[in-house]
């Protein structure tokens, strides 16, 4: 995720948050942190490979790579303080009201 890519999510967090709320704007930023860390680990799992072998004097073992168990901790993460932001709620468009919305129900 580039520098560009980390602003827009910020500032579309912060669009969706109370932006006087210190506690808010908190969970904004150790969001967008795990979505970094998340992507640093996805990259090390590309470099590195899935399985990585390890080399303990003579013995020779081959295992998952442990970026793995951490991204799925990060994954885990990102989802329950996305619920706790309310991001599992959908946003309405700009310019939609909530009779439109109903209506689509119908």
């Amino acid at each position: 995720m580039n520098n560009k890519e980390v602003k827009a999510l910020r500032e579309e967090l912060l669009g969706r948050v109370d932006p006087k709320s210190k506690i808010q704007l908190e969970k904004v930023e150790r969001y967008v942190n795990l979505v970094e860390i998340y992507y640093q680990l996805d990259k090390a799992i590309k470099d590195h490979g899935i399985m990585i072998t390890t080399i303990n004097g003579s013995q020779e073992f081959t295992k998952p790579n442990p970026a793995i168990a951490e991204k799925n901790k990060i994954n885990t993460s990102l989802i329950a303080l996305g619920k706790d932001l309310g991001l599992d709620t959908p946003v309405k468009p700009a310019g939609e009201s909530e009779d439109d919305s109903k209506n689509d129900l119908i």
